[in-house]
């Protein structure tokens, strides 16, 4: 995959001062649609401030894919829609825009073609889960994802901080906040997981969790960045 970007990477260039020339800065409060996921706006957001959502919505349920946080950017015109979990400041440009900035910073191709990636790799991760998982091994594979990232072996504790409410990690896994909390609580008297105040979670044994979420430990030949998808990595 493409190395990840951050617009800090091409602000902090000769030139960065006036790479938001053209742009429009845009302030979003906690609930705003930023984008409903219409053709009708063609362009590029840059997330400077605040937390983003990207989600698909159906008849009776949402779907988050992933969050944008400050350094990153996304297309208005993706077919996703785009809210702010919390106050969040943009800067936006039409594509044509856009496009001039890319003639002189090449290097935001790789931007948008990770985000992109991302965005796949979510759709792709749904679908797997929605077809193949109930909802409690979902929520297993979600908190083994995380305790991954954090680098926890098999037979480990692994201390977690995961900034989202039990609603937000519902639209993760794809279920209702009461099932999904019903989910939680079985992983919970299991001994799978414990918490402590609202963000704090512990694994007791990723080996165990791994078990319980139907998958191997660790998966062959996977390499996930699931910390910065879900929680932005705040």
């Amino acid at each position: 995959m493409p190395p990840r970007f951050s617009i800090d990477d091409i602000l902090a260039k000769p030139s960065g001062a006036s790479f938001f020339d053209g742009f429009i800065a845009q302030s979003h409060e906690k609930g705003g649609l930023i984008s409903a996921g219409l053709p009708d706006r063609d362009g590029v957001l840059v997330v400077m401030d605040g937390k983003l959502r990207v989600y698909l919505i159906g008849e009776d349920r949402e779907m988050t894919l992933f969050y944008l946080v400050p350094g990153d950017m996304f297309c208005t015109h993706s077919g996703c829609l785009i809210e702010a979990v919390e106050k969040t400041d943009i800067r936006y440009a039409d594509i044509g825009t856009f496009a001039k900035k890319l003639e002189d910073n090449p290097s935001l191709a790789f931007g948008l073609i990770g985000i992109l990636g991302r965005a796949m790799m979510g759709c792709m991760r749904t679908i797997e889960d929605l077809v193949f998982r109930d909802i409690k091994q979902r929520l297993a594979r979600f908190f083994l994802d995380r305790a991954r990232v954090a680098q926890g072996n098999a037979g480990t504790e692994v201390p977690l901080f995961i900034e989202l409410t039990v609603e937000e990690i519902a639209n993760l896994v794809g279920s209702s906040r009461q099932t999904t909390s019903a989910a939680l609580n079985a992983l919970m008297r299991e001994g799978l997981i414990s918490r402590k105040g609202r963000s704090n979670y512990t694994v007791a044994d990723v080996g165990r969790l791994a078990a319980a979420a139907g998958t191997a430990f660790p998966p062959p030949d996977e390499t996930t960045r699931p910390a910065r998808q879900a929680d932005g990595g705040r």
